[in-house]
């Protein structure tokens, strides 16, 4: 009869301290995670920056895309590998993020410019192909280095601006990767030094 007591209290007491942890954890996390930034201006730029951003990536994706099959050098086609993976997911995270925060949707749209740009790089294959395509692709990363460099001094949350962070930083060395190989393979320039953004 005792044990049986014991027993029961136990299963309370387990009961209850399930309910506080399940409860504390839900404080700590799902509301706040899905709060718009407490700054209007902040607020403003969030949304500015994650559907401009979310385009940027998109422009990014779709310029890799063809390089999978017309670069010459394997270690630019598996830069665009790596392009098309981890801007993809950002995208997707970006996404999530305008609607848990702000309760909006984007599908990311590009210009005009950016079809016709884009044709021509279709237009060239071989090493003209790859010149061209790098010193886009470098210029384009500098758009994304300056917008992560603004995101890291007026975003709110800290997803937002862990993810600014490394947007710059891996962007940063791709820059930098290409303006060396744009130099070994054509002894050809790419865009401003890496450290002048």
């Amino acid at each position: 009869m005792i044990l049986r007591s014991m027993r029961t209290r136990l299963s309370l007491l387990a009961a209850v301290l399930t309910g506080v942890l399940s409860l504390s954890l839900g404080l700590v996390s799902p509301a706040q995670a899905s709060e718009p930034a407490s700054d209007p201006h902040a607020a403003a730029f969030e949304v500015d920056f994650l559907t401009g951003m979310i385009d940027h990536h998109e422009m990014a994706v779709m310029m890799a895309q063809p390089c999978l099959d017309k670069a010459v050098h394997e270690e630019l086609a598996s830069m665009c590998q790596s392009i098309i993976t981890s801007q993809s997911a950002q995208i997707e995270m970006m996404q999530g993020w305008l609607q848990d925060w702000y309760g909006t949707s984007h599908e990311p749209t590009m210009t005009k410019g950016q079809m016709r740009s884009m044709a021509r790089l279709d237009r060239l294959t071989g090493a003209a192909y790859e010149i061209a395509f790098m010193r886009s692709m470098i210029r384009h990363h500098w758009g994304a280095v300056r917008e992560a460099s603004r995101c890291l001094a007026r975003a709110e949350h800290p997803e937002l601006l862990a993810l600014c962070g490394r947007i710059e930083r891996a962007q940063l060395v791709e820059i930098a990767t290409m303006q060396r190989w744009l130099a070994q393979w054509y002894d050809a320039a790419g865009g401003r030094p890496a450290r002048t953004a």
